[in-house]
């Protein structure tokens, strides 16, 4: 499933393609996975990104009423972005779509503009979704971008909580934007073993793995996300991200921890996959 850093990227992305873009049609090619009238953002231009956890969010303006589109991705989604509807053609073949053109086996839905570009949304498993209105879709956790999103709020979030400390930093109503690459590789940043109770972590520990989260994240973002061994997330022009390059122990079962040689564990927690190092995360 894309994280933070894999939507804040596609956020980035298309807030250089698209601001300014008038919407002058849609093709809802699977209607459980559009939430809405499609007639409301017609003709509306779009003037802002917006992402919180996530969602991604495009909001709209049509003669001063505002209005909100927002995606989510879950686990198989992908956004893509074609300069030309009619020639929608990437340089290498789309994961899972399995093809090089759009619109492909796995578009969902297609957004269209008034310069003849085009917006695909993709999605094999068909759990994600868009959705329009009034105000943009969002979880109720602090965004780890967020200015609230602080040292403190994190200590009072697991202190009040005997959950696996692993599971809190999954939970988005209450941060909003980690997976479960990122909670692994921060986890292991800051020395913390994923199935600890919550509330015995001390502040120092806290604290530190406040700072972890906000490094792998960060560093997520400057390389563009991950596109880890299924490849399923891609940049709105098709390309791969390389996050996956830097994993710290995310996916790195059987391999030497990168601190102290020792072989890279996996178990399970709240049915997820988690890798950790038996020797440095105590």
């Amino acid at each position: 499933m894309p994280e933070l850093p894999e939507i804040e990227t596609i956020r980035l992305y298309l807030h250089k393609h698209l601001i300014g873009k008038t919407i002058n049609g849609t093709e809802i090619r699977e209607h459980k996975m559009f939430h809405g009238d499609p007639n409301d953002i017609f003709d509306t231009t779009i003037i802002d990104t917006q992402r919180k956890g996530k969602i991604l969010t495009l909001k709209l303006e049509k003669n001063n009423d505002i209005l909100y589109l927002s995606f989510h991705l879950k686990l198989s989604g992908q956004i893509l972005y074609a300069q030309h509807k009619e020639k929608a053609q990437f340089s290498h073949k789309i994961p899972l779509a399995n093809s090089d053109r759009m619109p492909a086996k796995t578009t969902r839905v297609i957004f269209f503009f008034t310069d003849n570009s085009a917006l695909f949304f993709n999605d094999l498993r068909k759990f994600g979704w868009a959705k329009v209105s009034d105000k943009p879709k969002q979880p109720q956790g602090e965004d780890v971008l967020s200015e609230r999103f602080t040292s403190a709020y994190l200590d009072k979030a697991l202190s009040h909580t005997k959950r696996p400390v692993k599971t809190v930093l999954l939970d988005q109503e209450i941060i909003a934007g980690i997976g479960n690459i990122y909670a692994n590789d921060a986890l292991w940043e800051s020395l913390i073993y994923p199935a600890r109770p919550s509330n015995t972590l001390s502040k120092q520990e806290k604290t530190v793995l406040y700072q972890a989260i906000k490094k792998v994240v960060g560093e997520g973002i400057t390389y563009k996300g991950s596109s880890a061994k299924d490849e399923l997330y891609v940049l709105p022009d098709g390309t791969a991200g390389g996050y996956q390059h830097h994993f710290r122990v995310y996916h790195r079962q059987g391999q030497e921890c990168k601190r102290c040689k020792t072989l890279i564990e996996s178990m399970k927690i709240g049915g997820r996959g988690t890798f950790y190092c038996p020797h440095c995360q105590t």
